[in-house]
């Protein structure tokens, strides 16, 4: 257990406050990083999707004890969102405790998941009909309240390898669009042949290219900080930001190593470290 663990800059009551009222403006959009691979997106028009939410309770006496930051948000205190994402089957992205209390709390949400973890998912008593299971290089739109509509393309992801079979990929990423603006969140993966062309002809055909990254830099079976620049120049989106590090102590690097990459040879493109449970607008 460490003697400290690293505090979100906003959390609880207070941080679900500024999310609900967050209004970006035309071709903006909020981000918050609620830990590891955990985002809150809020769009233009208000459409918000929730991506990897995981949280564990640091003071029960089990392994979680052990990471290094604290989580803002227990599952019931996110705003509701249009949209939950679930990238793969490890616990700190289709979290066992996250996902059944955020469905039990948001009934109306539809959870996306990989086909191949549905089993698994629906063993944790989430409703069926509540679960919406993609396979890789698969799209589904939604429209929420007010018309809102969020956009879902699923890339398949090469985590521990790239896994793909009829059932479709074990390890998915997201590009998410909504309005004139897309989001990538990668996932956990490493790079494979034709990955970076994926994501770049979609959020192209989404909405003429790519506005925020969210890239891990951890490496470890996942995307390295020098491969992270080198997806970031593939793609060219108009802020990055690092993800997939500072909880777990066997896992984690300083993200300094990414900014100083992306300084030596970023070309340019903006990026931005965040905090735990700080709004990052872009405009």
């Amino acid at each position: 257990v460490p003697e400290s663990r690293t505090q979100p800059v906003l959390r609880g009551a207070d941080l679900r406050t500024e999310m609900e009222q967050a209004e970006p403006g035309e071709g903006e959009l909020c981000a918050w990083w609620l830990t590891q691979a955990s985002w809150l997106i809020k769009f233009h028009d208000g459409a918000t999707v929730l991506i990897d939410p995981w949280w564990r309770d640091l003071e029960a006496g089990d392994m979680w004890g052990k990471l290094l930051g604290e989580f803002p948000l227990e599952p019931e205190e996110h705003p509701e969102p249009d949209l939950i994402c679930c990238t793969h089957w490890h616990d700190d992205h289709i979290c066992p405790v996250s996902i059944p209390r955020l469905a039990a709390a948001f009934p109306e949400t539809p959870i996306v998941i990989p086909n191949r973890s549905l089993a698994m998912v629906l063993e944790w008593g989430v409703p069926k009909s509540q679960l919406v299971t993609m396979k890789g290089d698969d799209e589904v739109t939604f429209i929420g309240d007010g018309g809102r509509m969020l956009t879902l393309h699923a890339i398949p992801a090469a985590h521990e390898e790239l896994d793909v079979t009829e059932e479709g990929s074990n390890y998915l990423g997201f590009l998410v669009s909504s309005g004139d603006c897309t989001v990538l969140h990668m996932g956990d993966s490493q790079p494979y042949p034709g990955w970076h062309e994926r994501i770049v002809s979609t959020s192209a055909d989404l909405s003429g290219g790519l506005d925020l990254a969210l890239l891990c830099i951890n490496g470890n079976d996942n995307l390295r900080h020098d491969e992270a620049v080198d997806l970031a120049l593939a793609c060219r989106p108009r802020l990055v930001m690092p993800m997939h590090y500072g909880m777990d102590p066997g896992n984690t690097v300083d993200p300094a190593i990414f900014v100083d990459e992306m300084t030596a040879r970023g070309d340019g493109i903006r990026h931005v470290v965040p905090e735990v449970g700080e709004q990052v607008i872009l405009s």
